[in-house]
């Protein structure tokens, strides 16, 4: 519900007077220390980031379908619906036109 604190895409990702007022609706919410809350989102999302870099890079070593690794890991499936977006890498688009040389 704050995507201000987890996703670097979202306009107010750098902006710690609404990333402060995200945080204090968490712990009011779930009645916990900032601090804590925080330390458990960075827990949550170190594990994340190993887990799918562990899973890439068993698919890129042109394993099988079957040797493909997956994480059995109880929060895995959730996050990953929701940081996937944030993880994968968008193609880009080339509009500059190349410069031809008249010679």
């Amino acid at each position: 519900m704050e995507p201000c604190i987890w996703s670097p895409r979202h306009k107010d990702h750098k902006d710690k007077k609404k990333i402060n007022d995200a945080w204090v609706r968490i712990s009011q919410t779930f009645g916990m220390d900032i601090l804590k809350l925080k330390t458990k989102r960075d827990g949550l999302m170190a594990t994340y980031r190993g887990l799918l870099r562990k899973k890439k890079a068993s698919i890129r070593s042109g394993a099988g379908a079957d040797d493909i690794y997956k994480p059995i890991w109880f929060a895995y499936e959730m996050m990953d619906n929701f940081l996937r977006p944030v993880y994968e890498v968008e193609m880009t688009v080339n509009t500059e036109t190349p410069v031809s040389a008249n010679f």
